[in-house]
């Protein structure tokens, strides 16, 4: 089950080691060697030690990161208890101090980098551009260190490019069909801008799924597939795509447990009139995701005390604080805020849109 981190995805995770022993020589190898089954480590930076350790760990991919806070998060080290939090910082710069603090993988000499400091945060297209010289000057660092089978499918998995998926899939031969129908959907996913959500409550509506699914990222398309309980959303990059996906998948969406799959990015179209289609534009604007939380601040109300008995009849909420012309509400569970999300939402009264804010 995802546990909200304070922050967002990212692809650099905050490590937070709570009563180490004192004898325990944590370093960057140890850190490496737990993190690096889950993907490729860019850098590790340990820069507080004491009774709290604190460090980054910077994957190459955001599906790694993910991952690997999903598996390790309150996991025990030493008797110590490690907390993992998304962390704010868009990179980490390494300058040299000495080899016990940080050390940069992806440099092609075996030599370490590392620092006491980190530099701000970068323009989006400076990280695109590092992201661009990583993948095409470094090379893995992990170990071959998994069964072979592991391997066979983490690859599938991973592979990020159709030519490479055909040939891998020529080299060595897998019998999907072995595995268990869920197992195979799981196999054959892909990560793309295109999610399928199944499951919907019939009460759902189209609008009711733009107001949940924007918050997580610009979209492009929705098809509600009424009929079939289901829906088509296209995000404006992969990376929302995956957010939504993780924030999302097998929440409990009024009286249903949705489930959201990848899919292949594909023209959408509606067969029925029952289907709802909508396209959106937004300019490549930039988009800030803020954590799926069961606090709500929601503004622009003229008359918070009404709006609020309103809200309680689409779920109770466990505080309510009435400011001028805004709302704090703090909900009994996540699944409880997107009710108010999606019924609320640009919802008008008083002719004025009301606008609800994650916290």
């Amino acid at each position: 089950m995802y546990n909200n981190s304070r922050d967002p995805p990212n692809q650099i995770l905050l490590l937070i080691l709570n009563s180490l022993p004192s004898s325990f020589p944590l370093n960057n190898s140890f850190i490496h060697q737990k993190f690096n089954e889950y993907g490729d480590i860019n850098k590790i930076l340990i820069f507080e030690r004491g009774k709290t350790t604190k460090a980054f760990v910077e994957f190459h991919e955001l599906k790694s990161a993910i991952q690997a806070r999903r598996q390790l998060n309150g996991c025990n080290v030493q008797g110590g208890k490690m907390i993992i939090h998304f962390s704010r910082l868009k990179n980490l710069n390494l300058e040299i101090v000495d080899n016990s603090r940080g050390t940069d993988y992806t440099q092609a000499s075996s030599n370490s980098q590392n620092s006491d400091s980190i530099l701000n945060s970068r323009t989006d297209e400076n990280i695109q551009l590092d992201l661009t010289n990583h993948i095409s000057q470094t090379q893995s660092p992990r170990a071959n260190s998994s069964p072979i089978r592991n391997e066979q499918i983490n690859r599938l998995l991973e592979s990020d490019d159709e030519d490479d998926l055909t040939i891998w899939k020529q080299a060595i031969p897998l019998n999907i069909s072995e595995f268990h129908s869920d197992i195979q959907k799981l196999l054959q996913q892909r990560q793309s801008r295109l999610l399928r959500i199944l499951n919907f409550d019939s009460k759902i509506t189209g609008k009711m799924i733009y107001n949940v699914f924007s918050k997580f990222g610009n979209l492009e398309e929705i098809l509600y597939e009424k009929s079939f309980s289901r829906a088509f959303i296209k995000y404006q990059s992969v990376n929302q795509a995956i957010i939504a996906k993780e924030y999302l998948n097998n929440i409990q969406f009024f009286d249903s447990q949705i489930r959201i799959y990848f899919e292949p990015l594909q023209s959408l179209q509606p067969t029925s009139f029952q289907d709802e289609y909508m396209i959106y534009y937004h300019d490549n604007q930039l988009f800030n995701t803020s954590p799926l939380s069961s606090n709500l601040l929601i503004t622009c109300v003229q008359d918070p005390s009404e709006i609020s008995e309103q809200i309680q009849m689409f779920a109770k909420a466990k505080e309510i604080k009435l400011g001028v012309n805004n709302i704090h509400l703090t909900m009994y569970s996540n699944a409880d805020a997107l009710k108010i999300i999606a019924v609320f939402s640009d919802y008008e009264f008083q002719n004025q849109k009301m606008n609800i804010i994650l916290k």
